[in-house]
């Protein structure tokens, strides 16, 4: 049974989230609805039975939290995520989850809005290795310590890892100090998973809020917003959005006005 205890807040704290359940516990909550996807927080203990099925017409990807997880993806030899990392099961590839590492198992599920898991039971098969010779965005596996390493952690970056029909997900570096220009978007719904660091959000004129590790953030469209890089280390963030993403920039004179100021 998935709760939905707290959908769309501006900001879920993980560590809320987590102290609403006993450690080992099985449980799931949607926490962002925002019209292209349903997102839920899934947890579960290590050993937890996988519940094989397929998804035929979507993608669906999950940002890996708390402990490991195991997945096997379609013909994709198994692969164990942990933090930060993303994996994908494109539409028509069976998967298989499975808690691998730890009590308390945590996967933030992208699933689209009217998933439905009927074609269930089917076992992926092992064939190939994973993600040979292949680049980002959409890889089976995003390896968050991978693009660490490839880009570093002394300079602002920025890394595209999901882009398809539904969604585009930026994975963003930035160092401290560093604070985007404020604008909005028109018809489209916002949210970011923090991965690492401490930021601070200035959403319309309301107070500002600060969010780290773990904690997920959401503007509603036409909302104008900033963020800042805080703290003393880089920040990382994952941020969904739709995959014809338009700014508009409050510094532009020829922009428009946001609706929610």
């Amino acid at each position: 049974m998935v709760s939905t205890t707290g959908v769309n807040l501006t900001v879920l704290r993980h560590a809320d989230i987590m102290g609403r359940h006993t450690e080992g516990d099985r449980w799931a909550e949607m926490v962002i609805e925002d019209g292209r996807n349903r997102a839920v927080w899934i947890c579960a203990p290590e050993g937890t039975p996988p519940d094989p099925h397929i998804h035929p017409d979507f993608n669906e990807w999950w940002i890996v939290l708390d402990g490991k997880t195991r997945w096997q993806i379609g013909q994709y030899e198994p692969v164990t995520a942990e933090w930060g990392d993303v994996i994908m099961a494109p539409a028509g590839f069976c998967h298989d989850i499975r808690p691998w590492e730890g009590k308390t198992c945590v996967r933030f599920g992208v699933t689209h809005p009217d998933s439905n898991h009927n074609i269930k039971g089917i076992a992926p098969c092992r064939l190939i290795p994973v993600d040979e010779d292949m680049e980002a965005p959409n890889l089976i596996h995003s390896s968050l310590k991978k693009f660490l390493a490839q880009n570093g952690t002394d300079s602002n970056w920025k890394q595209l890892i999901v882009l398809d029909e539904r969604n585009r997900a930026l994975l963003t570096h930035e160092l401290p100090g560093t604070v985007n220009r404020r604008y909005w978007h028109p018809g489209m719904r916002k949210w970011w998973v923090v991965l690492g660091g401490e930021m601070e959000w200035r959403i319309a004129d309301r107070d500002p809020v600060r969010a780290g590790p773990g904690d997920v953030v959401f503007v509603e469209a036409g909302t104008s917003h900033e963020i800042e890089t805080v703290g003393d280390g880089p920040s990382l963030r994952l941020t969904i959005t739709a995959p014809d993403i338009v700014h508009h920039y409050m510094d532009d004179l020829d922009a428009p006005p946001p609706p929610n100021r």
